[in-house]
């Protein structure tokens, strides 16, 4: 997919997916627009941050990530989960 006024629309082209599982299926697959990127972070040793009661600032290290990517994608929206 090349062209940007697709680009523009490509999440409101998406079809809605009413199952969890439909994500998964190769079938549903959509290639992203050229020039498009996947960000993605790993907190290193989070699950046991989270286990010795520092959930805060693992939370607060994975709002950054995602604060840093809204800056980075300067005003144009996206989506994010952190989790």
């Amino acid at each position: 997919m090349d062209d940007t006024a697709n680009s523009d629309k490509f999440y409101d082209a998406l079809p809605l997916r009413t199952s969890f599982g439909d994500l998964s299926d190769p079938a549903n697959y959509t290639a992203l627009p050229d020039g498009w990127m996947i960000g993605a972070s790993d907190i290193v040793g989070s699950t046991r941050a989270v286990a010795a009661g520092k959930y805060k600032t693992v939370n607060m290290i994975g709002a950054a990530v995602i604060s840093a990517q809204i800056n980075a994608a300067a005003g144009r929206a996206f989506p994010f989960v952190f989790g």
